[in-house]
């Protein structure tokens, strides 16, 4: 009995000096990401892919034991698909929250309201979107999504390959349209094409019959329109229709399952640019990126009952490019944060292989965009 007591003792003092105890013990405050999606408004299709990549990727993470032993904690909010509660909420994540990186959005005006509040309190903060990082201005910013330029030149590449030299544009009115129609001229001269004719079109107009025909006379070998979804649909049916039986290349934002449903049934050449988690299984055997590809798109499988596709991976990359850097630096100091980040070779990510520079927020390069087509309702790669 005395040596039962005296053990008590013991145990008590080692508790109290050393603060050790199944009762006393405390675990590491996790680390907090923020992030920013689009789940509700015209964007929210996109907005669910990212949110449940991102959720998923921590959970897995944690799962192995977190980061230098602290958990990880994702702290979302709904940007409304408006830049204004984008900034909004962002602001909240850094007064309120207390996170020590960011990530979300999905297009160019929420990123750019985002980014404006990365900068300002110096928080890293990693993008989903057509957003250009200039590193110069956007020290504290960067980019897990292709530069929408690889989403011109990788097709354009291909059209090369094929001998398609006649490219007719068919663009969407607005900002969307004139950036598809810039890209367009900047790199057919690089791969021998000819812009043979432009027309604009309203994403809302129920026909586009008329600006097609016009196309059409002047004998184009491809056409090109860079729009997304409903827009994109109803070009490659129209074309269909008219028996335009040559490919249409449109925006890389159709690598989804939603746009795969709605050109299921349309038996022209539809080329889509993506990332490799859109098409894994076409994947060679030796490239690093397939096993993380799998590996991920097993669990969200499980999880979702859905593979992963091209945005999902984009926040996936997103959340893994913060844990790496927090491998190198243990802090929470915005600044260090920043500096391993923009070091950060060669992480091997689902979208590809991550080498970021001070020059380069991007991190991903032209080979890592993929071209697809659609066949037998599935996608198909036409240049990996």
């Amino acid at each position: 009995m005395k040596k039962f007591f005296v053990l008590i003792i013991l145990c008590s003092v080692f508790v109290i000096f050393t603060g050790v105890g199944p009762i006393m013990a405390q675990t590491k405050a996790p680390y907090k990401i923020g992030g920013i999606f689009p789940l509700t408004g015209y964007l929210s299709w996109l907005g669910e892919y990212k949110k449940k990549g991102s959720e998923l990727k921590v959970e897995l993470i944690n799962k192995a034991g977190g980061i230098n032993g602290r958990q990880l904690e994702l702290v979302v909010y709904d940007d409304q698909s408006s830049p204004e509660t984008g900034s909004r909420v962002a602001q909240r994540l850094v007064s309120k929250d207390g996170v020590i990186a960011m990530i979300g959005t999905a297009s160019v005006p929420i990123s750019g309201a985002v980014a404006s509040i990365g900068n300002r309190y110096k928080i890293p903060t990693i993008i989903g979107s057509g957003y250009e990082v200039d590193p110069k201005k956007d020290h504290f910013v960067f980019n897990s999504a292709h530069k929408t330029d690889f989403a011109v030149e990788r097709p354009f590449e291909y059209f090369k390959g094929k001998g398609i030299t006649k490219v007719a544009l068919l663009m969407p009115i607005g900002p969307l349209g004139e950036l598809g129609g810039g890209l367009a001229r900047k790199y057919a001269p690089k791969y021998g094409i000819t812009i043979v004719g432009e027309e604009r079109f309203d994403v809302k107009a129920p026909d586009i019959t008329a600006q097609l025909a016009k196309l059409r006379t002047l004998g184009p070998q491809a056409v090109f329109s860079f729009c997304t979804g409903e827009p994109a649909a109803l070009v490659a049916r129209s074309m269909a229709q008219l028996g335009m039986n040559i490919p249409v290349l449109v925006s890389h934002g159709n690598a989804n399952p939603g746009f795969l449903k709605l050109v299921s049934n349309v038996n022209i050449p539809i080329l889509v640019p993506a990332g490799r988690a859109a098409a894994p299984e076409s994947i060679p055997d030796n490239d690093p990126c397939k096993r993380v590809i799998l590996d991920f798109n097993k669990a969200h499988q499980q999880k979702f009952g859905e593979p992963a596709n091209y945005y999902s991976a984009e926040m996936v990359d997103a959340v893994d490019i913060i844990a790496a850097a927090l491998k190198v630096v243990p802090t929470a100091d915005g600044e260090k944060l920043q500096d391993a980040i923009e070091k950060t070779k060669g992480l091997v990510g689902m979208n590809g292989i991550y080498n970021f520079s001070t020059t380069d927020h991007h991190g991903t390069v032209l080979q890592d965009m993929m071209v697809l087509t659609v066949k037998d309702g599935k996608w198909q790669v036409l240049l990996k």
